[in-house]
């Protein structure tokens, strides 16, 4: 197990791109709490999350990406979605939209959905960068513990199961990402958490 700090050293980038590309499981800050994840591309690594988790393999995980990904991953033509993402994107919101047909079965929901959220997490934006691809990230937790906002937290659930810590100290933010399905005509919140319902219906409404 690594424990490194952000921003990463030219050594660090090297083995964070390595261990990107070789199924390595990591816990990373992001702008709310403490994620858990890896490339996404990788069914090991899925497998992996949902076993540390202790997770439903049925439940799926929300993708996290940069402006390169949006389009391969998704698609939609409701408007509303274009003002969502241009009000609080990058930033701690989570879209369920269509799931384009390439996207390996294993990152769809059954109904053929996909979540994603652009994240304003500088670190979590660098390893999009080393590993070329898109990171799972999940809450790093037990499934159905508290979400994590300190490495001595997650070490407390975690304990060993994972191969890289990137350590920002303690996150003072709290918060997972409000969930938003955009999927049907009616816009309906699936997990309420940084984004206020009321800051949602200020840009179009949503249930």
């Amino acid at each position: 197990m690594f424990l490194i700090k952000f921003p990463f050293t030219k050594k660090n980038e090297e083995l964070v791109s390595g261990a990107l590309n070789e199924n390595k499981v990591f816990v990373f800050p992001t702008e709310t709490i403490y994620g858990l994840g890896g490339n996404a591309f990788s069914k090991i690594l899925l497998d992996k999350i949902f076993k540390i988790k202790e997770r439903p393999i049925e439940k799926s995980v929300i993708l996290l990406i940069n402006s390169e990904w949006i389009n391969q991953l998704s698609f939609w033509s409701d408007s509303r979605v274009n003002d969502l993402i241009e009000n609080f994107w990058p930033g701690p919101l989570t879209l369920i939209l269509k799931a384009n047909k390439a996207l390996p079965e294993f990152l769809k929901s059954d109904d053929g959905t996909v979540a994603i959220r652009y994240t304003s997490s500088p670190t979590v934006q660098r390893l999009i960068e080393l590993g070329n691809c898109p990171i799972i990230g999940t809450s790093a937790n037990i499934s159905g513990q508290p979400p994590c906002s300190s490495l001595r937290d997650i070490k407390s659930q975690l304990n060993n199961k994972v191969d890289f810590f990137v350590d920002e100290g303690n996150l003072s933010f709290g918060k997972a990402s409000t969930i938003v399905d955009c999927v049907n005509s009616n816009f309906k919140v699936i997990r309420h958490g940084a984004i206020s319902l009321s800051n949602l219906n200020r840009v179009c409404k949503v249930l």
